[in-house]
């Protein structure tokens, strides 16, 4: 998978993962543990680990995943109409509040007190027991919003993929196959494929990059953008097309069609028939290809 927002997606579910391990350690056994031993130690112990948790490859880690939440969390409204965009969003925010945020104005405050407090003085045993309760209850918020960001990426993931796959799926099925032409009469059948199948995409294929076209007002349309907003209002209308060539004409590397298409299309909520009478004119292409150069759907009124 190539796709940068998809590695770094992966990147940060991944390290995101790790920090919520991390932090489920702690939680589940390792402040337990030092509960159940004399203050003295217990806080002797927290204030080293304190200390050594503080190298290269945990803030690699911890802030790595920050700054890919916070790519993800902004490149996320750039590309809403992704599916996986919201998935993004969320595990983003998530990280970045309930597990970054938490940490800084929480957790860093009290293991900052407790670096301070002799372990063999009167108030330690005080000091430890509040301590173990507040640095454990904001912990255990950082370490599900950690698992719970990991766990929107990889839905994120999912979704993305599953947006691939179909998308690898509609351009190799038969139908959606951007197949060109190569004659001239086949033009019109390939063209009722593609635009009947929905597939914008494949029927932009069957243009020259400058094609006319002529709409039903009689403007003229250049230049595949300006045509390819006149098809998408077809399918997006639900258009059906059946095509027949009347007749047919090739000079050289120029072929000229009348061809009939029949079909129905969604106007007001209800389907109604239609029906064109289309000029199209056609040139050869270097593969051999026919692709189409002026299309006048109503030309022959």
């Amino acid at each position: 998978m190539n796709d940068p927002m998809y590695l770094l997606t992966f990147v940060a579910a991944l390290g995101c993962g790790l920090v919520a391990g991390i932090f489920f350690a702690f939680s589940n056994f390792v402040m337990k543990a030092l509960a159940h031993v004399p203050a003295a130690q217990g806080i002797a112990a927290m204030q080293s680990i304190n200390v050594v948790v503080l190298n290269k490859w945990f803030f690699a880690v911890f802030l790595g995943g920050a700054l890919c939440c916070l790519v993800l969390g902004v490149t996320s409204f750039l590309r809403w109409q992704k599916p996986d965009a919201g998935y993004l969003l969320v595990g983003s925010l998530l990280y970045l509040i309930g597990t970054i945020l938490v940490t800084i104005a929480c957790n860093v405050p009290l293991n900052d007190a407790l670096a301070v407090v002799d372990p063999s003085s009167a108030d330690a045993g005080r000091a430890w027991t509040n301590y173990l309760k507040n640095w454990t209850t904001w912990n255990h918020v950082r370490t599900i919003a950690a698992l719970a960001a990991a766990a929107s990426f990889t839905v994120a993931l999912c979704r993305a993929s599953s947006s691939i796959d179909s998308a690898g799926f509609k351009t190799s099925s038969p139908t959606m196959s951007a197949t060109l032409p190569h004659e001239p009469e086949e033009w019109p059948r390939v063209f009722e494929q593609h635009l009947n199948a929905g597939d914008l995409d494949a029927v932009m294929t069957l243009y020259e990059p400058e094609a006319h076209f002529i709409t039903k007002s009689g403007e003229t349309l250049i230049g595949q953008n300006a045509i390819r907003k006149a098809l998408d209002a077809l399918i997006e209308a639900k258009t059906h097309f059946r095509s027949r060539v009347v007749r047919s004409a090739t000079v050289g590397d120029i072929a000229q069609l009348h061809t009939d298409f029949d079909g129905t299309t969604v106007e007001s909520g209800k389907t109604v028939p239609i029906h064109s009478g289309a000029i199209e004119v056609l040139r050869r292409q270097s593969d051999g290809s026919w692709k189409l150069i002026l299309g006048d759907p109503f030309g022959r009124k």
